[in-house]
């Protein structure tokens, strides 16, 4: 499976997710909380809950690796095994609250191995909306093609 088929796979998921989602949301809730770590679990972590859900029914596993820790950005790496036997990596990355970034790339036999001839990078906002995180996931992998 080429690596845009892979992305495609992934946005399938996420659509399908979306549609599940869309809920009005409380305006309370949209103050950004001074923990990262409440911001990863509140919101970063239920929407990839949630996209790994709609990923299990296509056949593929999405899981968060838990043997990787980074203190300063606070942000997880998920492991996307696809049915055919490929991994991504789908590695979160900025520093809370002022940015937040995506990059899949393809996963290698070494966890801190990866190519960036095949890579996918999408500049995200931070906020409490999950809604707002996945459409914003969704229309950043739109650029790299169906």
């Amino acid at each position: 499976m080429s690596f845009v088929a892979q992305l495609n796979e992934l946005q399938t998921a996420m659509r399908h997710t979306r549609a599940r989602m869309l809920a009005p949301l409380d305006q309370r809730q949209l103050q950004l909380p001074s923990d990262p770590e409440i911001f990863v679990e509140d919101v970063l972590h239920y929407v990839m809950d949630e996209v790994a859900k709609d990923l299990k029914a296509l056949g593929h596993i999405l899981e968060e690796d838990h043997t990787f820790t980074d203190s300063v950005n606070h942000y997880p790496l998920y492991l996307l095994r696809l049915a055919g036997g490929d991994v991504l990596n789908l590695h979160f990355t900025g520093d809370y609250p002022d940015t937040l970034f995506l990059t899949i790339s393809k996963g290698f036999r070494r966890p801190e191995q990866f190519s960036d001839a095949r890579m996918a990078h999408v500049t995200l906002g931070v906020n409490m909306d999950h809604n707002r995180l996945l459409l914003a996931i969704l229309d950043g992998l739109n650029r790299f093609g169906h």
